[in-house]
Protein backbone atom coordinates (compact mmCIF):
# COMPACT_ATOMS: atom_id res chain seq x y z
CA UNK A 1 0.00 0.00 0.00
CA UNK A 2 2.83 2.40 0.88
CA UNK A 3 4.43 1.75 -2.52
CA UNK A 4 1.13 2.59 -4.22
CA UNK A 5 0.87 5.88 -2.35
CA UNK A 6 4.47 6.75 -3.31
CA UNK A 7 3.76 5.89 -6.94
CA UNK A 8 0.67 8.14 -6.93
CA UNK A 9 2.63 10.96 -5.33
CA UNK A 10 5.28 10.57 -8.01
CA UNK A 11 2.69 10.76 -10.77
CA UNK A 12 1.14 13.88 -9.26
CA UNK A 13 4.54 15.53 -8.98
CA UNK A 14 5.42 14.73 -12.57
CA UNK A 15 2.07 15.91 -13.86
CA UNK A 16 2.73 19.21 -12.10
CA UNK A 17 5.71 19.84 -14.37
CA UNK A 18 8.50 17.73 -12.86
CA UNK A 19 11.07 15.70 -14.74
CA UNK A 20 11.35 12.00 -15.41
CA UNK A 21 14.96 11.16 -14.67
CA UNK A 22 17.02 8.05 -15.38
CA UNK A 23 20.22 8.06 -13.32
CA UNK A 24 23.10 5.74 -14.16
CA UNK A 25 25.25 7.24 -11.39
CA UNK A 26 24.72 6.45 -7.67
CA UNK A 27 26.54 9.66 -6.74
CA UNK A 28 24.27 11.70 -9.01
CA UNK A 29 21.24 9.94 -7.55
CA UNK A 30 22.23 11.14 -4.09
CA UNK A 31 22.60 14.63 -5.51
CA UNK A 32 19.12 14.39 -7.04
CA UNK A 33 17.70 13.35 -3.67
CA UNK A 34 19.42 16.24 -1.89
CA UNK A 35 18.09 18.64 -4.50
CA UNK A 36 14.54 17.45 -3.86
CA UNK A 37 14.18 15.41 -7.03
CA UNK A 38 13.58 11.99 -5.48
CA UNK A 39 10.01 11.74 -6.80
CA UNK A 40 11.23 12.51 -10.33
CA UNK A 41 13.59 9.52 -10.55
CA UNK A 42 11.99 6.81 -12.69
CA UNK A 43 15.06 4.66 -13.33
CA UNK A 44 18.26 4.10 -11.34
CA UNK A 45 21.01 1.57 -10.77
CA UNK A 46 20.74 -1.19 -8.19
CA UNK A 47 23.47 0.61 -6.21
CA UNK A 48 21.64 3.93 -6.05
CA UNK A 49 20.71 5.14 -2.53
CA UNK A 50 16.94 4.99 -2.94
CA UNK A 51 14.49 3.60 -0.37
CA UNK A 52 13.45 0.01 -1.08
CA UNK A 53 9.87 1.09 -1.70
CA UNK A 54 10.78 3.81 -4.20
CA UNK A 55 8.95 3.00 -7.47
CA UNK A 56 11.93 3.69 -9.79
CA UNK A 57 13.10 0.77 -11.92
CA UNK A 58 16.50 -0.47 -10.71
CA UNK A 59 17.86 -1.76 -14.03
CA UNK A 60 19.97 1.17 -15.25
CA UNK A 61 23.33 -0.45 -16.04
CA UNK A 62 25.96 1.76 -17.64
CA UNK A 63 28.20 -1.26 -18.37
CA UNK A 64 25.45 -3.22 -20.16
CA UNK A 65 23.06 -0.48 -21.32
CA UNK A 66 19.72 -1.38 -22.84
CA UNK A 67 18.07 1.35 -24.90
CA UNK A 68 14.72 -0.44 -25.12
CA UNK A 69 14.58 -0.76 -21.34
CA UNK A 70 15.57 2.88 -20.94
CA UNK A 71 12.91 4.09 -23.36
CA UNK A 72 10.35 1.98 -21.51
CA UNK A 73 10.87 4.16 -18.43
CA UNK A 74 9.99 7.22 -20.55
CA UNK A 75 12.60 9.59 -19.09
CA UNK A 76 13.10 13.13 -20.31
CA UNK A 77 16.55 13.40 -18.68
CA UNK A 78 19.31 10.78 -18.59
CA UNK A 79 22.33 11.26 -16.30
CA UNK A 80 25.45 9.26 -17.11
CA UNK A 81 28.67 8.92 -15.08
CA UNK A 82 31.94 10.28 -16.40
CA UNK A 83 33.19 6.81 -17.40
CA UNK A 84 30.15 6.09 -19.56
CA UNK A 85 30.86 4.88 -23.08
CA UNK A 86 30.58 7.94 -25.36
CA UNK A 87 28.72 5.77 -27.87
CA UNK A 88 26.01 5.08 -25.27
CA UNK A 89 25.65 8.78 -24.56
CA UNK A 90 25.39 9.44 -28.29
CA UNK A 91 22.81 6.68 -28.65
CA UNK A 92 20.68 8.19 -25.89
CA UNK A 93 20.88 11.61 -27.50
CA UNK A 94 19.96 10.24 -30.92
CA UNK A 95 16.90 8.62 -29.33
CA UNK A 96 15.72 12.13 -28.45
CA UNK A 97 16.67 11.98 -24.76
CA UNK A 98 18.25 14.94 -23.02
CA UNK A 99 21.54 13.38 -21.93
CA UNK A 100 23.83 14.72 -19.23
CA UNK A 101 27.35 13.28 -18.81
CA UNK A 102 29.09 14.12 -15.56
CA UNK A 103 32.45 15.93 -15.57
CA UNK A 104 35.81 14.14 -15.87
CA UNK A 105 37.32 13.43 -12.46
CA UNK A 106 39.29 16.30 -10.97
CA UNK A 107 39.85 18.06 -7.66
CA UNK A 108 36.65 20.11 -8.17
CA UNK A 109 34.56 17.75 -10.29
CA UNK A 110 32.01 17.04 -7.53
CA UNK A 111 30.91 20.65 -7.07
CA UNK A 112 30.82 21.04 -10.86
CA UNK A 113 28.58 17.97 -11.13
CA UNK A 114 26.25 19.27 -8.42
CA UNK A 115 25.86 22.56 -10.28
CA UNK A 116 25.36 20.70 -13.56
CA UNK A 117 22.60 18.51 -12.14
CA UNK A 118 21.05 21.50 -10.41
CA UNK A 119 20.85 23.44 -13.65
CA UNK A 120 19.42 20.46 -15.55
CA UNK A 121 16.65 19.96 -12.98
CA UNK A 122 15.81 23.61 -12.34
CA UNK A 123 17.35 23.55 -8.85
CA UNK A 124 20.24 25.95 -9.48
CA UNK A 125 19.95 27.86 -6.20
CA UNK A 126 19.80 24.68 -4.10
CA UNK A 127 22.76 23.26 -6.02
CA UNK A 128 24.84 26.39 -5.37
CA UNK A 129 24.23 26.09 -1.63
CA UNK A 130 25.36 22.46 -1.59
CA UNK A 131 28.36 23.06 -3.86
CA UNK A 132 29.55 25.94 -1.66
CA UNK A 133 29.96 23.50 1.24
CA UNK A 134 32.58 21.67 -0.80
CA UNK A 135 34.26 24.62 -2.48
CA UNK A 136 34.80 26.70 0.68
CA UNK A 137 38.26 26.63 2.27
CA UNK A 138 38.91 27.05 6.02
CA UNK A 139 41.51 29.53 7.26
CA UNK A 140 43.93 27.09 8.85
CA UNK A 141 47.20 25.32 8.21
CA UNK A 142 46.53 22.45 5.82
CA UNK A 143 47.41 18.96 7.06
CA UNK A 144 48.29 15.97 4.88
CA UNK A 145 46.36 12.72 4.71
CA UNK A 146 46.42 9.53 2.69
CA UNK A 147 43.06 7.94 1.93
CA UNK A 148 43.28 4.24 1.04
CA UNK A 149 40.33 2.60 -0.66
CA UNK A 150 40.14 -0.80 -2.31
CA UNK A 151 43.86 -1.09 -2.99
CA UNK A 152 44.42 2.46 -4.25
CA UNK A 153 45.26 5.83 -2.69
CA UNK A 154 43.41 9.06 -3.43
CA UNK A 155 45.73 11.65 -4.94
CA UNK A 156 45.40 15.43 -5.31
CA UNK A 157 43.51 15.06 -8.60
CA UNK A 158 40.86 12.65 -7.27
CA UNK A 159 37.32 13.79 -6.51
CA UNK A 160 38.04 13.29 -2.80
CA UNK A 161 40.49 16.20 -2.91
CA UNK A 162 37.58 18.64 -2.75
CA UNK A 163 35.93 17.51 0.52
CA UNK A 164 39.37 17.03 2.05
CA UNK A 165 40.28 20.63 1.18
CA UNK A 166 36.98 21.86 2.63
CA UNK A 167 38.04 20.21 5.89
CA UNK A 168 41.56 21.68 5.89
CA UNK A 169 43.29 18.57 4.54
CA UNK A 170 45.08 17.60 1.36
CA UNK A 171 46.41 14.42 -0.16
CA UNK A 172 49.94 13.65 0.98
CA UNK A 173 50.66 12.37 -2.53
CA UNK A 174 52.23 14.78 -4.99
CA UNK A 175 50.19 13.97 -8.09
CA UNK A 176 47.61 11.73 -9.70
CA UNK A 177 44.00 10.80 -9.07
CA UNK A 178 44.15 7.20 -7.83
CA UNK A 179 47.53 5.57 -7.21
CA UNK A 180 48.08 1.87 -6.56
CA UNK A 181 48.65 1.32 -2.85
CA UNK A 182 52.32 0.97 -1.97
CA UNK A 183 53.89 0.99 1.50
CA UNK A 184 57.10 2.65 0.29
CA UNK A 185 55.15 5.45 -1.36
CA UNK A 186 53.13 5.91 1.82
CA UNK A 187 56.33 6.19 3.88
CA UNK A 188 57.86 8.74 1.50
CA UNK A 189 54.63 10.81 1.57
CA UNK A 190 54.82 11.16 5.39
CA UNK A 191 51.10 11.80 5.98
CA UNK A 192 49.78 13.34 9.19
CA UNK A 193 46.92 10.83 9.12
CA UNK A 194 45.75 7.77 7.22
CA UNK A 195 42.10 6.93 6.50
CA UNK A 196 41.15 3.42 5.41
CA UNK A 197 37.80 3.21 3.59
CA UNK A 198 36.05 -0.16 3.64
CA UNK A 199 33.50 -1.04 0.96
CA UNK A 200 30.06 -1.35 2.50
CA UNK A 201 26.42 -0.88 1.61
CA UNK A 202 25.95 1.66 4.39
CA UNK A 203 27.89 4.61 5.73
CA UNK A 204 29.45 4.72 9.17
CA UNK A 205 31.14 7.29 11.35
CA UNK A 206 34.90 7.67 11.06
CA UNK A 207 36.62 5.96 13.98
CA UNK A 208 40.19 5.31 15.03
CA UNK A 209 41.44 1.92 13.87
CA UNK A 210 43.54 0.13 16.50
CA UNK A 211 43.75 -2.92 14.23
CA UNK A 212 45.23 -0.98 11.31
CA UNK A 213 47.51 0.94 13.70
CA UNK A 214 48.89 -2.37 15.03
CA UNK A 215 49.32 -3.70 11.49
CA UNK A 216 51.17 -0.58 10.38
CA UNK A 217 53.24 -0.62 13.57
CA UNK A 218 54.73 -3.98 12.55
CA UNK A 219 56.10 -2.75 9.22
CA UNK A 220 59.66 -1.32 9.18
CA UNK A 221 59.65 2.30 8.08
CA UNK A 222 55.89 2.58 8.39
CA UNK A 223 56.02 2.24 12.17
CA UNK A 224 58.29 5.29 12.35
CA UNK A 225 55.73 7.59 10.74
CA UNK A 226 54.28 10.31 12.94
CA UNK A 227 50.71 9.28 12.07
CA UNK A 228 51.40 5.79 13.46
CA UNK A 229 53.19 7.01 16.58
CA UNK A 230 50.44 9.58 17.24
CA UNK A 231 47.69 7.05 16.46
CA UNK A 232 46.13 9.09 13.68
CA UNK A 233 44.97 5.98 11.83
CA UNK A 234 41.26 5.95 10.98
CA UNK A 235 38.68 3.84 9.21
CA UNK A 236 35.16 4.28 7.80
CA UNK A 237 32.59 2.20 5.95
CA UNK A 238 31.63 3.60 2.57
CA UNK A 239 28.09 4.16 1.33
CA UNK A 240 26.62 6.99 -0.74
CA UNK A 241 28.38 9.57 1.47
CA UNK A 242 31.73 8.74 -0.15
CA UNK A 243 30.59 8.58 -3.76
CA UNK A 244 31.19 11.52 -6.13
CA UNK A 245 28.07 13.52 -5.35
CA UNK A 246 26.40 15.68 -2.74
CA UNK A 247 26.60 12.82 -0.23
CA UNK A 248 30.17 13.94 0.42
CA UNK A 249 28.84 16.98 2.27
CA UNK A 250 27.47 14.58 4.88
CA UNK A 251 30.99 13.26 5.49
CA UNK A 252 32.48 16.73 5.98
CA UNK A 253 31.93 16.92 9.73
CA UNK A 254 33.55 13.51 10.10
CA UNK A 255 36.57 14.53 8.02
CA UNK A 256 36.86 17.75 10.03
CA UNK A 257 37.11 15.63 13.19
CA UNK A 258 40.26 14.05 11.77
CA UNK A 259 41.65 17.50 11.00
CA UNK A 260 40.88 18.69 14.54
CA UNK A 261 42.47 15.58 16.05
CA UNK A 262 45.70 16.25 14.16
CA UNK A 263 45.69 19.82 15.48
CA UNK A 264 47.28 23.00 14.25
Amino acid sequence: MRTLFLWLATCLTLSAGGHRIASYSPGATQTLIDLGCSAEIVMATRWCPLPKDHPAARDADVFMPDLERLLGAKPDLVILPRMANPLWAEKCAKAGLRTLVLNPESRDSVSKDILLVGEATGRTDAAKKIATLLSSRPAMTVRRIIVIWDGVMAGPDSYLAEPLAAAGLQSALSRGAWIKFDWELLVSAKPDAVLWIQNSGTDSLITTSPEKAVEMGRIPGVRDLGCVKNKHIYQVNSGSNWLPGSGLTKSLDEIIRIRNAIGQ
